[in-house]
């Protein structure tokens, strides 16, 4: 009975996710793309040295394939998404290492090289590694073919957070920094700033007590205060793949949202059902079209773009989200 149960979930859930629209007969884009997560165990599963995999599940079928990772892998970086590759970190021996696997989980993890911070390229597919000794930064493939260098851009025990068409974004003590190679100024330089988010050419962060948010492009900063009642949660956030909107948490009431603002007009939007829980984790769809967020510990919420409410994913990730990324569904 309990079987029957869950079934009738998942396909109420999937039904829903693909259902036509509410008016006009028009049927909206399904939710798109795979989750991937890195998830951290729970109750029986909790140790010293917590379990901890990483996890690609379908947000319509809620199938999930997962690899178990190394304990402590996550509180050294998150699990990320670079083209058809998960990619994570790990170490060999005492030295951290960047790892990659495929988006079906099989065959044996591969290593990309040694990293003591890593962050998704603006050229698809590719990340950049750094190592604090000679602070040397490498773009490397999913093969770890290295592609471009740069020097002198990360300051020992420095954090990379992007690297966007217009340098690269970094934590250096209580600087939030935009570097570009051969420039000996950081082209922007925040005291007490907190990166939220990052697209392929721009990046949101907010600064001491994060009252609002501020976004980075060629075109300048735009900022983004929250309207009255609404105060951001901190630099939880995620801009949609055209960088025109930003997703984050917020507070309402004495509740934890999630809110939308447009990039563009400064408008926000309250994410209708958007409860925002567990490790507030935030991720937009491939197209866009979608958002994917944690509601508690082991409950991920989409919302569609201008829905009327938001539905929970028939995905069990049998443990704590910690983090989400997405990626384009492989053949």
């Amino acid at each position: 009975m309990r079987l029957f149960v869950i079934a009738l979930a998942v396909a109420g859930a999937a039904a829903w996710l693909a259902a036509p629209a509410g008016s006009g007969g028009i049927a909206p884009p399904a939710a798109d793309g795979v989750l991937v997560m890195g998830v951290a165990g729970t109750g029986s599963d909790a140790r010293v040295v917590t379990r901890e995999w990483a996890m690609v599940a379908d947000p319509i079928s809620g199938t999930t394939r997962r690899r178990l990772l190394t304990g402590g892998t996550l509180c050294h970086g998150p699990v990320l998404a670079a083209g058809d590759r998960v990619i994570f970190s790990g170490f060999r021996g005492r030295r951290a290492v960047v790892r990659t696997l495929p988006l079906d989980m099989d065959g044996s993890a591969q290593t990309l090289g040694f990293a003591d911070t890593f962050a998704l390229s603006a050229t698809r597919g590719r990340l950049w590694l750094g190592r604090w000794s000679g602070r040397a930064l490498r773009e490397v493939d999913a093969t770890g073919r290295v592609h471009a260098r740069a020097q002198g851009l990360l300051p020992r025990f420095g954090s990379l957070h992007a690297a966007v068409a217009g340098g690269f974004v970094g934590t250096e003590g209580r600087w939030l920094t935009l570097r570009r190679p051969g420039q000996h100024r950081p082209l922007l330089r925040v005291r007490d700033g907190w990166f939220a988010a990052a697209g392929r050419s721009s990046f949101a962060w907010c600064r001491g007590r994060c009252r609002a948010f501020h976004v980075w492009s060629r075109a300048g900063v735009r900022t983004l205060p929250p309207p009255a009642g609404m105060r951001p949660l901190g630099p939880v956030g995620a801009l949609s793949p055209d960088q025109q909107r930003l997703a984050v948490g917020v507070a309402v009431r004495g509740r934890d949202r999630v809110a939308v603002a447009d990039v563009r007009t400064g408008r926000w939007i309250l994410v209708p059902g958007g409860q925002l829980g567990g490790y507030r984790a935030i991720a937009w769809s491939p197209s866009g079209e979608w958002l994917y967020f944690t509601a508690g510990n082991e409950r991920v919420l989409a919302w569609r773009f201008g829905a009327r409410g938001s539905v929970q994913l028939p995905i069990r990730p049998g443990g704590t989200v910690m983090s989400i990324a997405t990626a384009e569904a492989s053949g």
